[in-house]
């Protein structure tokens, strides 16, 4: 049955049916030692949003794969429409009805939005009335997904957001009675956000049923109708939409309530540590300037494309700015060179950790040993062990081996690699793009005391975020930009969400 035949279904409309489409009985799965699923049981009914929640190593995104056919369980059973079956693969899984959007793109960047989205056909046409057809078909999923660019432009021209939207027509064209959507809100934001959100109400309307993957606690109080919580590959719990606040969702995930976060105070008189005077910077429409002093953060507020990462690259140095001064304790320093922003004592997270913070095919020892690599040219393995040693413990890693690869990590292990290697050279100035994007409540918590002991010893911060909570949690103030330009900066204690969001859209804060 297709998407468009379920919207006109008048049962569906009425009411959800009783019988689900998808159950799930004592699901278990086990990478060598360790146990990713433990006798998982669900229900999976037509015409509801579900979210899957939970830290990251609860087993979410595993159970997710087991569902859409890219891991076969070890033990237990999968029933759909009463019927049991062995997936071997996503195909077998899609003929029955079951698809997958993953955070991962899977398309292929130097062919055509057309050609991305029928690959997953696996079929081949050759009659011009065949190639009209498919020509037709796409434009239809185009405009399901709320994309109007031409169908003939290459995926790798396209904006993340979109991106987003041509793996989920890809999906679609199966006509899929079950969407797996694992974190696929993790590189986008603001109106692709929205966008995506309308879509998928719709396909709940249509009575699709969405299994949601997600770490973001508002997200899920937004779409979801019912949410199912894992810890340590342990089903622990289900909560309602009428029960579920963050606060709820948060207990059940990591065992105990998040404790509140409060931004250590700072000496407001001091001398400046990092000064940005008028720095001029490719693409933006005015210059950029501020001051950040031993022991404060300063936040950069803006939509997707606003320039919060080109800040901060021009900073350090991965970009050379057009104009413009930078100091660092009173002493201006070269712009554009990232040797002379490191010996300067500053250190960059980025925002993607898998292309641009770690080898992920290397060993978790390598990768946390990188910035020491920079300082001492060779390091010897005693050392790397050691320096991994300390840091593990340091932000309660609870790591045993340090040969596997970094891959095998946890989201919120893989950012506390980062973060730590960052660190490792004793940096005065930390600069941070999207700290905790991609990491679960509980790994959020635990960069936040991170990034509250660094400013504690009075390191000072640069951090930029699409997350207005954090934004407002760890910042002392806040500089929002808007189209390039950086347009206002607020005392965090004046920072609430509206004034934000109001300014990253070109609002004025004077009505």
């Amino acid at each position: 049955m297709s998407c468009s035949e379920l919207s006109n279904s008048p049962e569906l409309r009425a009411e959800k049916p009783s019988s689900p489409f998808v159950v799930a009985t004592a699901i278990s799965k086990r990478f060598g030692a360790v146990q990713a699923l433990d006798s998982v049981n669900l229900e999976l009914r037509p015409g509801e949003i579900v979210a899957l929640a939970g830290e990251n190593g609860s087993g979410k995104s595993t159970l997710a794969k087991v569902l859409t056919g890219v891991y076969h369980p070890d033990d237990g059973t999968l029933s759909v429409n009463g019927a049991e079956v062995h997936f071997r693969n996503p195909g077998q899984a899609l003929n029955m009805g079951i698809a997958g959007v993953t955070q991962e793109v899977s398309a292929i960047p130097a062919f055509s939005v057309s050609e991305n989205i029928l690959l997953a056909r696996k079929k081949r046409f050759f009659s011009l009335h065949s190639k009209r057809m498919l020509d037709r078909e796409v434009a239809h999923l185009l405009k399901q997904v709320g994309l109007t660019t031409n169908s003939r432009t290459l995926f790798q021209d396209l904006k993340p957001g979109e991106h987003v939207r041509v793996e989920l027509a890809k999906s679609l064209s199966s006509n899929p009675r079950l969407l797996v959507m694992d974190e696929v809100t993790t590189r986008i934001g603001g109106r692709d956000a929205e966008q995506l959100f309308d879509i998928m109400m719709k396909l709940r309307e249509q009575g699709v049923t969405i299994v949601y993957v997600t770490h973001r606690l508002e997200e899920i109080l937004r779409l979801c109708d019912r949410t199912l919580v894992l810890r340590d590959g342990k089903l622990v719990g289900e909560i309602s939409r009428a029960d579920a606040t963050e606060a709820a969702i948060s207990r059940m995930m990591v065992g105990r309530d998040a404790s509140p976060y409060v931004r250590p105070r700072f000496d407001n008189g001091s001398e400046p540590r990092l000064e940005v005077r008028d720095l001029k910077i490719g693409g933006f429409r005015s210059p950029v300037s501020f001051v950040v002093r031993p022991g404060e953060a300063i936040g950069l507020c803006g939509l997707v494309g606003s320039g919060r990462t080109e800040i901060l690259e021009s900073v350090i140095g991965l970009v050379k700015p057009i104009g413009g001064e930078i100091f660092v304790d009173g002493q201006r320093i070269e712009t554009g060179s990232l040797r002379v922003g490191q010996f300067s004592g500053m250190a960059f997270v980025p925002e993607d950790r898998h292309s641009q913070g770690l080898m992920m095919s290397s060993s978790i020892r390598v990768n946390f040993s990188l910035g020491r690599w920079r300082a001492w040219r060779t390091v010897r393995r005693a050392h790397e062990n050691r320096l991994a040693r300390i840091f593990a413990d340091r932000f309660s890693m609870n790591l045993r081996n340090f040969e596997f690869p970094v891959s095998t990590l946890s989201g919120g292990n893989q950012q506390k690699v980062v973060i730590g290697r960052a660190i490792s050279s004793s940096p005065t100035i930390l600069l941070l793009d999207e700290p905790t994007r991609g990491v679960d409540v509980g790994a959020r918590a635990e960069v936040f005391a991170m990034i509250k002991e660094l400013l504690e010893g009075g390191m000072s911060i640069v951090l930029a975020s699409s997350d207005m909570v954090e934004l407002r949690a760890l910042s002392h103030s806040i500089m929002v930009l808007h189209d390039r330009s950086p347009i206002a900066t607020l005392d965090a204690s004046e920072a609430t969400e509206e004034r934000l969001a109001m300014l990253m859209s070109g609002g004025s804060l004077v009505s």
